[in-house]
């Protein structure tokens, strides 16, 4: 009964090692998760920025000039860049004709990559298309 009760000198010393161990991997899988979550909510961020300005489009019937130019700093702040706008409808339709708005651009994902038990932060491109479309309520 005595061996259950007494305990070994160096289980302090192992469940030390054991709980820094474990706030390593903690640590390390947050740095994970925001690395995932920031650009979860760029992305999130450039498509609710389309969203916003499909809803001028249907009040002035068009995407005019000043606003291209504002969407185009609004997804560049997100980390959009290469942005092009062919396909929106940039001239004045009439009340229920369909308007179109479609962005094409590039952002960098960064990935956390391990190579060789050594981790560092690499970029990778990707494409995002958005197209989206309603009708004119001017």
């Amino acid at each position: 009964m005595n061996f259950i009760t007494k305990k070994r000198k160096g289980a302090i010393m192992e469940n030390m090692l054991v709980m820094l161990l474990e706030l390593i991997v903690v640590c390390a899988f947050i740095v994970i998760i925001f690395g995932v979550f920031s650009g979860i909510n760029d992305k999130w961020g450039v498509r609710q920025a389309a969203r916003e300005y499909l809803l001028i489009m249907e009040t002035e019937g068009y995407l005019n000039s000043t606003d291209q130019a504002s969407l185009k700093t609004e997804l560049e702040s997100y980390g959009l860049y290469n942005i092009s706008f062919s396909g929106t409808t940039t001239s004045e339709v009439n009340y229920g004709d369909r308007i179109y708005l479609c962005i094409s651009g590039t952002y960098d994902d960064n990935i956390l990559a391990f190579a060789g038990g050594i981790s560092k932060y690499t970029t990778h491109s990707s494409s995002i298309t958005i197209n989206r479309q309603s009708t004119a309520k001017q």
